[in-house]
């Protein structure tokens, strides 16, 4: 063997060992992540699969366990109350999604268009993102109350003889809980919308004004395909937000009037903490993360057909 191919050989062993002494750092850096995952999400996931099988009862002795199978999954598909909270879920979810994503877009687009103090307005839009839920819910359970309530008050002084039930009303109960997680929730959907258009071009803008483009033609576009990735982003954490609405319910109907709120959320609370079936509800909360999966899953098929990444 030469002098040369010695000294190739010799550089390839060095690059070979930077290139495993790079994946061993790499490993090293992803480890606290893995381990985290394993022990707070794969493994209580894998539990509560296994749980989810078996008739375990909050109130009885380990003893008493017992593998039935697939037997609760059965059970929940022929379960009246639970096939009636999944389809508020649903409802729940179709009312959420588009609004709040819409919405935030709206006011991300006002601000973006530099109006007058828009940092404040943008500071008092996102305050109800960190504030606490609890407190949101007195507030707007004062706000709305039927008889005393502000918002009836002035409805009342402006001739309406019957106004809503609001959180009271069987058929209102619902969108006004879906508004009312609107409103402390947008904030977060502006501030991210409202970085994505920044990020836009203005380039593209001053040419397509040249081109005699008008303001709906611009944003139709340029906007809403240049921050598709963001609306994709949105959009699937929208999603997952409206099926988990079990704190903003709980706290404002607890499921009532009768069961005109009553999620899936509130489904498997009260299955479990209720009627204290603790195998039960894990099957209802399994089938709840089996839908949250097939939604996303779709959505990530679907994002090549109007996602621009360009």
């Amino acid at each position: 063997m030469n002098l040369a191919s010695k000294t190739v050989l010799q550089h390839r062993k060095k690059l070979s060992g930077y290139k495993l002494q790079e994946q061993r750092m790499g490993y090293l850096f992803i480890l606290p992540f893995a381990v985290g995952f394993l022990i707070f999400q794969a493994a209580p996931a894998v539990f509560s699969f296994v749980l989810s099988l078996t008739n375990m009862h909050f109130m009885s002795n380990v003893s008493n366990l017992k593998f039935i199978g697939l037997q609760n999954f059965v059970e929940l598909f022929h379960d009246g109350e639970v096939m009636r909270a999944l389809g508020r879920s649903f409802l729940y979810s179709v009312i959420y999604v588009p609004v709040i994503v819409l919405f935030g877009l709206l006011l991300a687009a006002l601000i973006n268009s530099r109006i007058y103090a828009r940092g404040a307005i943008r500071t008092a839009l996102f305050m109800p993102y960190i504030s606490n839920m609890v407190a949101i819910a007195i507030v707007w359970s004062v706000i709305l109350d039927y008889r005393d309530g502000p918002i009836n008050n002035i409805l009342r002084s402006c001739g309406c003889k019957n106004p809503p039930m609001w959180l009271m009303g069987e058929h209102t109960v619902l969108p006004t809980i879906v508004l009312i997680a609107v409103w402390q929730g947008v904030g977060l959907y502006m501030v991210t919308y409202l970085a994505a258009l920044q990020n836009v071009p203005r380039e593209l803008y001053e040419a397509a004004t040249l081109d005699g483009a008008g303001a709906f033609q611009k944003f139709r576009n340029i906007t809403v395909p240049l921050i598709s990735p963001t609306t994709f982003f949105l959009v699937i954490t929208a999603i997952i937000n409206s099926f988990q609405n079990f704190g903003i319910i709980q706290v404002l109907t607890q499921g009532g009037p009768g069961e005109a709120s009553t999620t899936m959320a509130i489904s498997v609370y009260k299955a479990s903490f209720v009627q204290y079936r603790m195998g039960y509800a894990t099957a209802q909360a399994m089938l709840l993360f089996v839908l949250i999966l097939i939604f996303t899953m779709i959505q990530w098929k679907g994002q090549k057909r109007w996602v621009n990444y360009e």
